[in-house]
């Protein structure tokens, strides 16, 4: 039964491939041994859409889902493995900072004075926080230049 389970989540050409693998086991792990290896070239241009990607002329919202897409598939490819130690905890934490401060760097420059003060912030606070912050700031710029059209209308 989880065989055949198997086997019809498969696509037909791998399905085909894998159709006489003798245990569930053995099928589940040929196929992510086969699959799973990192590709380096996608490696590489995930690594560059980052460095090149910036908020432009659209909104936050707009810029975070275009990082976060990007972080989302190198997170596919990379994953920090587990571990007893604690090490992996520590590697996530400097991981999260690094892609902070790299989408800090890709806001326009209207956005120096609230990038310096998460910046300065102890400890520096999670991606999310930060997004949530940045919208609060987006918001209230937008109901301040509402506001000034309304007065000189």
């Amino acid at each position: 039964m989880v065989i055949s389970w198997i086997l019809n989540t498969l696509s037909r050409d791998i399905s085909a491939s894998v159709l006489y693998t003798e245990t569930a086991h053995k099928l589940w792990i040929e196929p992510n041994d086969r699959y799973e290896q990192v590709n380096g070239a996608k490696l590489y241009q995930l690594q560059k859409s980052i460095c090149a990607i910036s908020q432009g002329s659209g909104d936050i919202a707009t810029y975070f889902t275009k990082i976060k897409e990007i972080w989302d598939e190198l997170n596919a490819l990379n994953s920090i493995p587990p571990c007893s130690c604690g090490v992996s905890h520590l590697l996530a934490k400097r991981e999260e900072d690094q892609r902070l401060v790299r989408f800090l760097m890709g806001l326009n420059s209207s956005y120096d004075s609230i990038r310096g003060n998460i910046l300065m912030m102890k400890p520096l606070p999670s991606i999310s926080e930060a997004y949530v912050i940045l919208i609060q700031d987006e918001n209230q710029r937008e109901i301040h230049s509402t506001n000034i059209f309304s007065t000189e209308s």
